[in-house]
């Protein structure tokens, strides 16, 4: 169907909860949801057991920091989706100003997908509703050593340019190490918005993000290439990656709360969808 872009009047008049159902309606082809034969799991939220709590039986979520006020399905012109909203009453700064949730194999187990595995998600960029509100929203994929205990947690997060003064865009999240293996520090890697995205900050689309997990030249270990639209923005081999980390724990959705910010939409609904892990064959 035709999408008209919505006028803020529109926007005041609907409200946040119609968003999901009125405005949002824009690509949905591009929410289709796939059939993916490796996967490990395959969470198109269709089914209300795509966020359900994880059980000693069942996959699910893990509440993460603190918990966001929505976390439910939703359908977005006809698709079904997930839906996310920070609690603004929640902290503002320090450890739990990032709400989410982490995706657990039964029992709270870990995934430990290794070298080669891919993890992918889509999220609905609404730079209209975002205009002039600090939003800060990502996964954080935990990497995990032979051993599987926890050897680093490498970030892909998007933020609106009132979060990151000015600068709209993606930051990753990387560490460093020396030449003898030993950590020296972690720091956030402005991406930005690389033409051959396409992505408008002021637009409205769908955007897919993979972290693919790949073998260190010295074979010691694993790093991650990012990719988002199927373009390679990142390769972390590039960097000396602090310790050997060889596969995937798990997956963590975290968001920023900002509180009531006086805005249009005050910690806007953030909307994902086909989110997937895979498997090498």
């Amino acid at each position: 169907m035709a999408y008209t872009k919505p006028s803020r009047r529109d926007v005041l008049k609907l409200g946040a909860a119609a968003l999901g159902t009125s405005v949002l309606g824009v690509g949905s082809a591009a929410a289709q949801n796939h059939v993916h034969p490796n996967a490990r799991f395959a969470l198109d939220f269709s089914d209300s057991a795509h966020v359900a709590p994880n059980t000693a039986s069942s996959a699910g979520w893990v509440t993460d920091r603190y918990d966001p006020e929505t976390f439910t399905t939703w359908v977005n012109d006809g698709e079904d989706v997930l839906r996310v909203k920070p609690d603004a009453s929640g902290p503002q700064s320090g450890f739990y100003a990032y709400q989410g949730k982490k995706y657990l194999d039964a029992g709270g187990a870990y995934w430990q997908a290794g070298d080669g595995s891919r993890f992918s998600y889509k999220f609905f960029l609404d730079g209209f509703v975002w205009s002039g509100e600090p939003v800060r929203t990502g996964f954080w994929p935990t990497l995990g050593d032979a051993s599987g205990t926890v050897s680093a947690y490498p970030i892909m997060e998007y933020r609106t340019g009132k979060a990151s003064d000015g600068n709209p865009g993606f930051y990753a999240y990387v560490y460093e190490s020396d030449e003898n293996g030993d950590f020296v520090g972690a720091k956030w890697e402005y991406i930005g918005l690389p033409k051959k995205l396409k992505i408008d900050p002021s637009g409205r689309q769908w955007v897919t993000i993979e972290a693919q997990l790949h073998e260190l030249d010295d074979g010691m270990g694993s790093a991650l290439k990012w990719r988002i639209n199927n373009k390679l923005v990142l390769d972390e081999r590039n960097y000396n990656v602090f310790s050997p980390s060889t596969q995937f724990l798990e997956f963590i959705l975290n968001t920023r709360n900002y509180g009531e910010t006086g805005g249009i939409i005050s910690n806007p609904p953030l909307y994902y969808d086909d989110i997937v892990l895979t498997e090498p064959r």
